[in-house]
C-alpha cells in the first residue's frame, strides 16, 4: 500500500508507477492507452450533456468503491474560485496539498468516488473550451495508484485513459468501445 504524505510523496510515487511521463496530457503515449470520444457530433448543450454523462459513467466504471486520487493544475488564480463556484467541495477530500511553482498544483486524495462530487470538476473542464459556466481553466488527473490507472478529460472532445495495469486496459477498451476513437 502506497503512503502519501506530501506533495513530494505523491509525485515520487507517480514516477515511481507511471514512469516520468507528462504532468500535462496523455496524448504522446501510445501504448496501454483509450482514448474516448465525449461529445461527439452533438452541439452546444446536447454536446455538453453527452459528454458529462460520458465521463461520469467511466469515472464510476474505473473508480467505483475505490480510493483515488486528483491532480489539478489550476492555470491562473482564479481557478480553485471558479471550481468551489461551480460546486466542487475541497474539504470532502481526506488529504489535501498544495503546491506553488510556475503554476499551482493542488494535490486531493478520496476514499470512494461520487458522480455527486466530481461532477463540477468534469463539467468546468467540458464547459471550458465551449465558453460555457461553470468552467476551469485545469489539468485534472484521475489517479487510482493500486489499478496503475490514469483519467484525464482533455474538453469536450474526449479523454485519455492510461493504464499499466493489462487486465484493466482489456476491460476499459471493451467496455467503452463504442465510445472508443
Amino acid at each position: 500500500m502506497i503512503k502519501i504524505y506530501s506533495n513530494s510523496d505523491f509525485e515520487l510515487s507517480f514516477n515511481t508507477i507511471f514512469g516520468d511521463i507528462d504532468r500535462n496530457t496523455l496524448s504522446k503515449i501510445k501504448h496501454q492507452k483509450v482514448r474516448i470520444e465525449l461529445g461527439g457530433e452533438k452541439d452546444d448543450s446536447q454536446r455538453i450533456e453527452q459528454a458529462v454523462f460520458r465521463s461520469n459513467r467511466i469515472l464510476q466504471y474505473c473508480f467505483k468503491n475505490k480510493t483515488f486520487w486528483l491532480r489539478i493544475i489550476l492555470w491562473s488564480d482564479q481557478e480553485e474560485k471558479k471550481l468551489k463556484e461551480a460546486g466542487f467541495e475541497f474539504h470532502r477530500s481526506c488529504k489535501i496539498f498544495k503546491e506553488k511553482k510556475d503554476d499551482e498544483v493542488i494535490y486531493l486524495q478520496f476514499k470512494r468516488y461520487s458522480k455527486h462530487l466530481l461532477s463540477p470538476i468534469t463539467k468546468s473542464i467540458i464547459n471550458f473550451d465551449m465558453a460555457k459556466t461553470p468552467s476551469a481553466n485545469i489539468t485534472c488527473y484521475f489517479i487510482n495508484f493500486n489499478s496503475k490507472l490514469i483519467i484525464n478529460i482533455y474538453d469536450d472532445r474526449g479523454l485519455d485513459i492510461y493504464t499499466l495495469n493489462t487486465e484493466l486496459f482489456y476491460k476499459i477498451k471493451t467496455e467503452f468501445s463504442d465510445w472508443s476513437i
